[in-house]
């Protein structure tokens, strides 16, 4: 891309069976308006605030995600960088076939949300999903980092959402949970610990990065998009999508992004769609390396194809089992079959195809990260929901008989003493 300058179980095995009658889920698209910041941010990096419980929704995500990297990504600055190793034990390199150290550090500090790959990044939660891509033509600079900023975007997101003041703990009286809002404030945490980076806080890193993320609201979710991710909600009984995000450009290979020196703003740009969901709906996200390589209709191919896998083979697949297992399956093909587009020089590709529109002799798949989130989305019991809001309850009665049983004890110990000294 280039720079643009000034374990709960889903019930799909009943929605896989045949059709039901469903009532249409309307979905409505909001552009955000531009909005005065009231927050102040700290210029300073801080680790995330522990999340505090959402609101109840009749929903929760089920996801996973897989992951494709066209190269490994540039190494964080402190204070987000990974840990060194502590000692000689630990493993120097990865080029061993011992599997008990051949392991990958990941890139970035422990407190930072999210996985970077490549130059992207992403989040899973049970109640928020996102996907970002940072523009890889900032590498090419001395202080451009892209995926510094497509992590941090989405460290800060997550941190706004769980803790702050358009988060969760926002009361529905003042408006409930604002996406755009956390992003915003995620935009502005976001500029302020990249100009006071490094171990003097003297360093200062330049990026830009697309953004597109998922929020259960009540019984709607809410999809945010600035950029060319993508996000999907895919129902079942229909077999087709419900909701697709429409990419954004300023002009070919160049979406729209925040960050430095882009006119782009989260108020001003971030394009809002909300769906009544379905229990057992299927939420895809992924940047833009999967939609340049595949099409809608290869992508609904697979997830069909994943849905009426056996359990066996979902298992011998991934390793796991339930929907866990069905999620981190339908997530590992998508990425393989764009992997297979993006790596042959001569395929047909939607990425062509637009070059092709553009006047631009494009061939073959793009050559680009491809990072995918899939999630499924299952309806809270009753009883989970008393669980999550009541959990002191068992706990409590607990300690109450604990002591009702030690003050008994007590008593009968004390009786017993009288009575050996009375004889």
């Amino acid at each position: 891309m280039r720079i643009h300058v000034p374990k709960h179980h889903l019930r799909l095995s009943r929605l896989v069976l045949g059709p039901q009658n469903l009532k249409p889920s309307p979905t409505t698209t909001i552009t955000a308006t531009a909005a005065t910041r009231t927050n102040s941010t700290s210029s300073a990096p801080t680790k995330s605030a522990k999340a505090t419980t959402p609101i109840p929704s009749s929903f929760h995500f089920v996801p996973s995600y897989s992951l494709f990297a066209k190269r490994p990504p540039r190494p964080f600055p402190p204070p987000f960088h990974s840990p060194p190793a502590s000692s000689f034990s630990d493993p120097l390199t990865t080029s061993t076939r011992n599997p008990r150290i051949a392991r990958e550090r990941p890139e970035g500090a422990a407190f930072l949300s999210g996985v970077t790959n490549g130059d992207d990044a992403v989040l899973t939660n049970r109640h928020y999903l996102a996907v970002a891509d940072g523009v890889g033509a900032w590498n090419t600079k001395s202080h451009g980092h892209a995926a510094l900023w497509s992590r941090l975007m989405l460290h800060f997101w997550s941190s706004e959402l769980a803790s702050g003041a358009y988060g969760y703990r926002r009361s529905a009286e003042e408006g409930g949970i604002d996406p755009v809002m956390c992003l915003q404030e995620a935009y502005h945490s976001t500029f302020a610990a990249t100009t006071n980076a490094g171990a003097r806080r003297d360093q200062i890193w330049q990026g830009t990065t697309t953004v597109c993320g998922a929020v259960l609201r009540g019984e709607k979710l809410v999809v945010l998009n600035l950029g060319d991710s993508v996000c999907f909600v895919y129902r079942p009984a229909k077999k087709r999508w419900v909701l697709r995000t429409k990419e954004q450009w300023h002009w070919f290979d160049c979406p729209r992004q925040l960050g430095t020196n882009s006119p782009d703003t989260p108020t001003g740009n971030a394009v809002v769609q909300e769906l009544l969901i379905e229990d057992g709906d299927l939420v895809v996200l992924a940047t833009d390396g999967l939609v340049d390589n595949m099409w809608d209709e290869e992508i609904i191919t697979v997830i069909g194809g994943v849905l009426e896998a056996k359990e066996d083979v979902v298992e011998k697949e991934t390793g796991e089992t339930g929907d866990c297992g069905r999620m981190k399956m339908m997530a590992q093909r998508i990425v393989e079959g764009a992997k297979k587009t993006a790596i042959d020089p001569f395929a047909e590709s939607p990425y062509m195809e637009r070059s092709i529109e553009e006047g631009l002799g494009i061939e073959g798949g793009k050559w680009d990260d491809i990072s995918v989130v899939a999630a499924g989305l299952d309806l809270v019991l009753f009883v989970e929901v008393v669980e999550a809001c009541f959990w002191w309850v068992p706990s409590t009665i607990f300690y109450f008989w604990v002591g009702i049983r030690t003050h008994h004890q007590s008593i009968i110990q004390s009786t017993d003493r009288e009575v050996a000294q009375r004889q």
